[in-house]
């Protein structure tokens, strides 16, 4: 069994999410939605740079230059190094109360969807400063990735209790064929962040579950469970030289009495690596 160990034993997050591995620069990015702050750690050294962004924050993306894409409550800003921010997109009214779980896609568009407590977010894709509309009707918009050619979608809305897939189309930025791939029984916990690894297996978080899922991606089934010692695990992603270590983020809210790791990143190994990490190219 996967042994978890911290990464970092004085961070604790209220909502730690969306981890992303920087190849090219050896850092492990993470944020805290509710903190309004985003974390860069260097890998190595383990020196971590906290930066406040001043709103909540879904997600956040990597640039082909560097710079950041930061989904926050009221667009999408690119923030270069030097902290200075600008909206990445026309200024539109989005559905849903804020941006939420996000990722670039093979094509080097930046794909994510809203949280809404009605239902009523929505899934975007921005490019060259457009940001378009590709569906509606989310509840919480959360885990995304793809297959390691770039055929598949793989999506989840936390309050649907699935993960569903799409064919994608990458020379035309296109979803199609939306479909039903899993379901999640309520008694395991809530669908929230995934990756998938060099074998196009996902690896799903599960809020209120205690754990992150191995899943088959050609026939859904659960090939193992690994217990998380906080109640609500948010997402994972493949990191280090190598790819082959899995982190995990997870929160506290309240939870701190009954669950004293939570709100901590772990990492563990599983034996299998990650696929490197889409950068956003317009």
């Amino acid at each position: 069994m996967a042994m978890l160990e911290l990464l970092d034993n004085n961070i604790r997050c209220i909502v730690a999410e969306g981890p992303i591995w920087n190849d090219k620069t050896k850092e492990l990015l993470w944020l805290d939605i509710l903190g309004e702050c985003i974390y860069i750690m260097s890998y190595k050294e383990r020196i971590i740079n906290k930066i406040n962004v001043g709103q909540q924050i879904g997600c956040m993306a990597i640039c082909e230059n560097g710079d950041l894409l930061l989904a926050m409550q009221d667009g999408i800003y690119r923030m270069d190094k030097d902290g200075n921010k600008v909206l990445a997109h026309q200024s539109i009214k989005i559905k849903g109360r804020r941006f939420n779980d996000g990722k670039v896609g093979p094509d080097g568009c930046f794909y994510v969807g809203t949280t809404d407590d009605n239902n009523e977010g929505a899934f975007y894709r921005l490019k060259d400063g457009v940001l378009s509309e590709l569906f509606d009707g989310c509840g919480c918009s959360n885990g995304l990735d793809w297959t390691v050619d770039g055929t598949g979608m793989y999506y989840c809305d936390t309050v649907k209790q699935k993960i569903e897939v799409f064919d994608f189309d990458v020379a035309s930025n296109h979803i199609s064929n939306r479909r039903t791939f899993v379901d999640i029984p309520a008694e395991m916990g809530k669908p929230d962040g995934f990756c998938m690894d060099e074998n196009n297996d996902i690896w799903l978080a599960l809020w209120d579950g205690h754990s992150v899922l191995h899943i088959e991606s050609t026939t859904g089934k659960v090939l193992s469970k690994l217990d998380v010692p906080a109640a609500k695990a948010s997402c994972c992603c493949f990191a280090g030289e190598e790819l082959s270590d899995l982190i995990i983020t997870t929160a506290s809210l309240r939870d701190e009495e009954q669950y004293p790791l939570s709100g901590y990143i772990f990492k563990t190994r599983v034996g299998v690596k990650g696929k490197k990490t889409y950068r956003y190219k317009y």
